[in-house]
């Protein structure tokens, strides 16, 4: 069976009103799986996830015109975002050689030709099994793993909220990963990619 993400029409109702707590469900809801469209197209884990967050940036600033259902808006302007973010690079690294060119340019038009962005990962159910991953860790460590994943804070941010030492710290987001890596199989590597834990 095929994972949808659903955000339900009140949801969206309370957004309009200015709802913080209802925008944070919107954003966790797709988050992950706009990070990874977005690191499909441009081949950059971070730049992804600066895309992601300056796409959620505009859907807030213009909250009261967001509409029902919002899959497809948001999957078109994470789209959107990465053509100017390539854009952008294509402009900024001068001289580009020949193969950046192409590069760039194939990048730019998969975008384009592309509807329907990580058709395999929904097949998979992919966002399903990394909250069903996460929500299975024991409480202590998931606290502290959110903190890491969602909200990118440090070890020492972490510790200090939650009355620890980093090197508990350090501990529990290493449990976690090791059970995120037994759950998710082959496609762990993607959760690495997709949440920049090489650079961390």
């Amino acid at each position: 069976m095929t994972f949808v993400l659903i955000v339900k029409e009140d949801i969206i109702s309370r957004i309009n009103n200015g709802d913080a707590k209802a925008f944070e469900q919107l954003y966790t809801t797709f988050y992950v799986y706009l990070c990874a469209v977005a690191t499909k197209y441009v081949y950059n884990s971070e730049a992804a996830r600066e895309i992601v967050n300056d796409v959620f940036m505009n859907v807030w600033n213009h909250h009261s015109a967001l509409i029902h259902p919002v899959n497809a808006y948001l999957i078109r302007s994470v789209r959107n975002y990465c053509l100017n973010y390539l854009r952008d690079k294509r402009q900024q690294e001068v001289p580009l050689s020949d193969v950046q060119e192409n590069l760039l340019s194939i990048q730019e038009l998969q975008i384009d030709a592309d509807p329907h962005p990580l058709a395999y990962l929904e097949n998979k159910e992919f966002e399903e099994k990394i909250y069903r991953a996460v929500d299975s860790l024991p409480a202590k460590c998931r606290d502290i793993f959110v903190q890491y994943l969602y909200y990118n804070k440090t070890y020492e941010e972490i510790a200090i909220t939650n009355h620890i030492s980093s090197s508990t710290v350090r501990v529990q987001i290493k449990i976690g990963l090791a059970k995120l890596r037994e759950l998710l199989g082959d496609l762990y590597p993607l959760f690495l990619l997709i949440f920049n834990f090489f650079e961390k």
